[in-house]
């Protein structure tokens, strides 16, 4: 479990946090939600409300990249403990 864990975070860590963040939390965290959300209020309501949608905009990428780069230092730190890196 922790030899996968280290190669696996080796070949993620080579793109760099901003990357990093970008990715997992703006795009995948963000757009997914802001998808998921709109689609259900599309569903729901029967059209997108545009006040809602600028607030997902906002609101779920920015939460999206503070946990990304929260789980970022984490990782960083349990692959420095794996590998007694500093």
């Amino acid at each position: 479990m922790q030899s996968s864990f280290v190669e696996k975070w080796s070949k993620k860590r080579t793109i760099g946090k901003r990357k990093y963040i970008a990715r997992y939390g703006l795009l995948l965290f963000g757009a997914g939600c802001v998808v998921l959300f709109s689609v259900l209020d599309l569903v729901n309501n029967g059209a997108v409300q545009f006040p809602y949608l600028i607030a997902r905009l906002v609101f779920f990428p920015s939460i999206g990249a503070l946990f990304a780069g929260m789980r970022w230092e984490s990782n960083e730190r349990k692959y420095a403990r794996l590998t007694g890196a500093k």
